[in-house]
C-alpha cells in the first residue's frame, strides 16, 4: 500500500467553508470597528498574509524534507507520522490561502492614495500598502483576516515543531548532501512588493507538493 498522502480537495472545501461561515458571522462588528478606526484592521490583514506567506513556504519545505528522508527510510514510524502531519498542516494552510485569496485584488488608482482607504462600493474596502504594490481587500476578506489570524499563528507554531523535530533533522544529516534536492522553491515574501500575486504562486508550488509526490514503499 502507498504512503503517498496528498491532501484531499474535498477535505480542503469542507473546511474552507466553515472558515468563510465564520467569518461572515463576524461581519457586522468588523465593518463597525472598521468604520472608525481601520489601521489596527489594516495591520491584523497584513500580518495575517505575512503569515500565510511564511508557513505556506515552511509546510511545503518541511513535507519535502520529510519526502526525501522516507525515501531513504520508508519504514521508519517517526517519519510517517511526520509526514501525515505535514499533510495535516498543508489541508489547513490551503484552505486560509485558497478561502481568503478572492476577498483581495490590486487597488484602484483612487485606492492607492492612502495605505488605508475605506470606499463606498461594492462595500467597505481597505487599501494596504505591501512593499511596492498596494492591495485592496473586501469587508469579508478583512473579516476572514480577524477570525483567522490566531489559527494561522497556529499554524506557524506547529510547523516549527516539525522543523525542530530531532528525528527529522538525524534522517536529513544522513541523506547524501551531493543528491538531488527535492525542495520546492520559495515562494514570494509579501513584504518583497509581491502583493495580490503571491497567492497564485503558492497555490501553484502547493499543488506541486501536494500532488507530485513519490510512491515510498509499504508503510
Amino acid at each position: 500500500m502507498s504512503t503517498t498522502l496528498p491532501v484531499s480537495a474535498a477535505s480542503v472545501l469542507e473546511r474552507l467553508s466553515a472558515m468563510r461561515i465564520t467569518a461572515e458571522q463576524s461581519l457586522s462588528q468588523v465593518q463597525a470597528y472598521l468604520s472608525s478606526n481601520p489601521q489596527p484592521l489594516a495591520r491584523v490583514v497584513a500580518g495575517y498574509r505575512a503569515l500565510l506567506s511564511d508557513t505556506g513556504r515552511r509546510i511545503i519545505q518541511a513535507q519535502a524534507k520529510v519526502i526525501q528522508a522516507r525515501a531513504k527510510n520508508p519504514t521508519d514510524p517517526t517519519l510517517i507520522a511526520l509526514e501525515r502531519r505535514t499533510v495535516e498542516l498543508l489541508t489547513m494552510w490551503t484552505a486560509h490561502a485558497q478561502g481568503y485569496s478572492p476577498y483581495e485584488r490590486p487597488a484602484t488608482e483612487a485606492e492607492k492614495r492612502g495605505t488605508v482607504e475605506v470606499g463606498a462600493a461594492p462595500g467597505v474596502i481597505i487599501a494596504i500598502a505591501i512593499g511596492a504594490a498596494v492591495i485592496a481587500v473586501s469587508l469579508t476578506g478583512i473579516a476572514w483576516a480577524v477570525v483567522h489570524y490566531k489559527e494561522a499563528q497556529t499554524l506557524s507554531e506547529e510547523i516549527a515543531i516539525v522543523e525542530r523535530d530531532p528525528s527529522l533533522a538525524d534522517a536529513i544529516a544522513k541523506i547524501n548532501a551531493t543528491a538531488p534536492s527535492s525542495a520546492p522553491p520559495d515562494l514570494p515574501n509579501p513584504d518583497s512588493g509581491g502583493g495580490f500575486g503571491w497567492f497564485l504562486a503558492a497555490a501553484a508550488v502547493a499543488a506541486a507538493a501536494i500532488f507530485i509526490v513519490p510512491k515510498l514503499g509499504k508503510g
